[in-house]
């Protein structure tokens, strides 16, 4: 068996180091994929969190704590929008 010149020893030695790199970044990619994931999912279940609590508010069979009644107004605001803007939007579809 041959004794590895200090070269063979430099290129196996990047060779490593490279790939575990490339590991490494592969396993970050994952991770990050993992958490967007995650985060899409928090996302929706805040999204139907919100919609039930305002939808039990709306109701009248939850009370409002203090700090969310001017989130609660916001809503209730843009609700209205909402609402009136898809009744234009309505009313010049039927002009057409």
């Amino acid at each position: 068996m041959e004794i590895p010149s200090q070269s063979e020893w430099s290129v196996a030695s990047w060779l490593e180091s490279f790939r575990d790199r490339v590991v490494r970044r592969s396993l970050m990619g994952k991770r990050r994929l993992d958490a967007t994931f995650t985060r899409r999912e928090l996302d929706r279940k805040l999204l139907e969190l919100g919609e039930r609590f305002a939808g039990l508010v709306g109701q009248g069979v939850g009370a409002v704590p203090a700090e969310l009644g001017a989130l609660v107004q916001e809503v209730r605001g843009l609700q209205e929008s909402l609402r009136s803007q898809l009744q234009d939007i309505a009313a010049l579809e039927s002009e057409g």
